[in-house]
């Protein structure tokens, strides 16, 4: 099985970090419209070209074990959404699709670094890999999540986001697919989690009124205004919080939209890389799709609200707006 040098890439990406200038507290970023994140068959074609998966790069099929076991593309490995976080429960039934925390503390638990290390390890990750994944569309558990909880682990190496409706974009420009499984070697993968990317409710409650911390709400309008309340026994949204449709930052054939309209879409809500940006919806699965942008442009204090409105709106001691 294939394994284990890393070597730089040739090819020029452009990864997370500050691509804006002038972010500081206070001041309006410009954005750099150079992207990285998501890319498109022809870049990933590019990447295994010149790496072998299994040496310096790995992908990852975000879907089901039956969708991958039908066919993926040459070389990727299969890491379920049932693999990262809990399983998708109804209101009152348990913690539906949380990240895994330290003691199984869904509540008040940091994230679990620890397990998730053994997941990538056994998944065979290292830390400085480039790890491109693939699925279906941004903000969906088998599309983006597994880049955000990377992103949260400190991943090293660059991280990619096959754009569009992943197999189907491969499929459609003419590249081939496997139902050959593959299988890398195990690995020691080291976590470095990146300090406050998740919140638990105490944190939420404690920043309603500061005034540097901005609620961002990626769901739809019937759902912010309590119009659908998804089986929750409340509906609304979290007191001042902003709205953006995680669907807004996607064209009509979900690919993400360019970086100079993502940061006009985001600076005319209000959401500026001078503040904490609490990112929140059902399940905290819309939610990798902006915190993924946001992190690429620059934005530093990316904060997932993890239990987002499947805990808020199901308790009685949370205040709560209804209307816009």
């Amino acid at each position: 099985m294939p394994r284990r040098t890393f070597a730089a890439l040739l090819f020029p990406v452009v990864m997370a970090g500050l691509l804006f200038t002038g972010a500081a507290r206070g001041e309006t970023p410009t954005p750099d419209t150079k992207r990285g994140t998501f890319i498109g068959p022809a870049d990933l074609a590019a990447l295994l070209e010149q790496h072998q998966p299994g040496d310096g790069l790995v992908v990852i099929d975000a879907r089901s074990g039956n969708d991958y076991a039908t066919a993926h593309l040459p070389g990727a490995i299969n890491l379920p959404p049932e693999s990262l976080r809990t399983p998708s429960v109804a209101p009152g039934q348990g913690y539906s699709q949380y990240l895994f925390r330290v003691n199984d503390d869904y509540e008040n638990g940091p994230l679990d670094a620890e397990r998730y290390a053994q997941v990538f390890s056994q998944a065979g990750l290292d830390a400085d890999d480039t790890v491109v994944v693939y699925g279906s569309h941004a903000g969906k558990a088998d599309g983006t999540v597994p880049l955000m909880i990377l992103d949260m682990l400190g991943h090293r190496g660059s991280l990619h986001f096959l754009d569009g409706q992943g197999l189907d974009r491969w499929t459609d420009a003419g590249f081939d697919t496997t139902a050959e499984p593959t299988q890398l070697s195990t690995t020691v993968y080291e976590a470095t989690p990146r300090d406050g990317a998740v919140w638990n409710l105490p944190d939420v409650l404690n920043h309603l009124d500061d005034e540097n911390v901005v609620f961002y709400d990626t769901r739809s309008l019937p759902e912010f205004t309590g119009e659908n309340k998804r089986k929750n026994t409340r509906g609304g949204h979290i007191p001042g919080a902003v709205r953006i449709d995680y669907a807004e930052l996607m064209d009509k054939d979900h690919r993400t939209q360019s970086a100079d309209r993502i940061v006009e879409l985001h600076l005319d809500h209000g959401i500026t890389p001078d503040k904490t940006v609490v990112l929140y919806c059902q399940t905290s699965t819309r939610v990798s799709l902006p915190y993924l942008a946001l992190r690429e442009l620059g934005y530093e204090d990316i904060v997932v609200y993890d239990a987002s409105m499947f805990e808020y709106l199901n308790r009685n001691d949370t205040p709560v707006v209804e209307g816009e």
